[in-house]
């Protein structure tokens, strides 16, 4: 017999997932922390069918920018932990609840991303920080009257600004990116910039915060490779047409 706690609060079931968004960040290394840290970051979100977008959609692509529900597909912790390690405490913990840490009891994310446009069932959208095939749960509008609190505090986050490096691009980078730009990749040099910018490394990973180590992460099917030396990440090349697999495993860095 479920005892009244079980039973006052039973377990949520019920979720519906109504579409799966393809995002130009292929892995989590690499995806912004937060959304609008880099404007260009683009993506495509197609509604299933069985959700009638032509009438569910109706009224939507006259508001500027959505927030999206979704679910952190890729986590690993199999355990709660009630205080996390952001990036920008470098080292420091803070309670899970008052972070954005994917790594939550339901890991349930909320992004506020750009409505640049909508085609059919088809939802355009950029600034978000959300990987290649994560599921999404719901799409509400951004409201200005309701969504923006005035004299809001930002808390801990005020004390503890992002990590932000100097990106610079070798004779090499600017080749590759040059060839992808006129291949119809617009921006594809400023993407890499504003992705590098804000550090994507761990900085609890002694490996990846070794100077000079050779590291990358995929935007779409090209592999962008950098360094980070002091507070300078160099993007030493990118490959172009190397398909991202889903089971596609680095060498950890030596």
């Amino acid at each position: 017999m479920l005892s009244k706690q079980k039973a006052a609060h039973p377990e949520i079931t019920g979720f519906k997932i109504i579409g799966v968004l393809e995002s130009c960040f292929q892995e989590k290394f690499g995806t912004p922390r937060q959304p609008q840290l880099v404007p260009g970051a683009s993506a495509k979100l197609r509604i299933y069918p069985q959700y009638s977008p032509a009438h569910s959609l109706a009224g939507l692509a006259e508001f500027s920018h959505v927030w999206l529900l979704s679910w952190f597909h890729l986590n690993t912790n199999k355990t709660f932990h009630p205080k996390i390690h952001p990036p920008r405490l470098k080292g420091g913990k803070i309670g899970v609840f008052a972070s954005r840490s994917p790594h939550r009891p339901s890991p349930i994310g909320l992004s506020l991303a750009k409505l640049e446009r909508m085609e059919n069932d088809t939802l355009y959208l950029s600034g978000l920080d959300l990987v290649n095939g994560t599921p999404v749960l719901d799409i509400k509008p951004y409201l200005p009257a309701g969504d923006s609190a005035a004299h809001a505090l930002a808390g801990w986050t005020t004390r503890n600004a992002f990590p932000e490096l100097k990106v610079v691009f070798s004779t090499q980078a600017r080749k590759d990116i040059a060839v992808i730009e006129m291949a119809g990749g617009k921006n594809f040099g400023k993407l890499v910039a504003d992705t590098l910018r804000h550090d994507p490394r761990n900085a609890r990973d002694l490996a990846q915060m070794k100077d000079g180590m050779d590291l990358g992460f995929f935007l779409w099917n090209h592999d962008v490779h950098f360094a980070v030396t002091g507070d300078t990440a160099a993007v030493l090349r990118v490959e172009t047409g190397t398909k991202f697999e889903k089971k596609f495993r680095r060498e950890k860095p030596r």
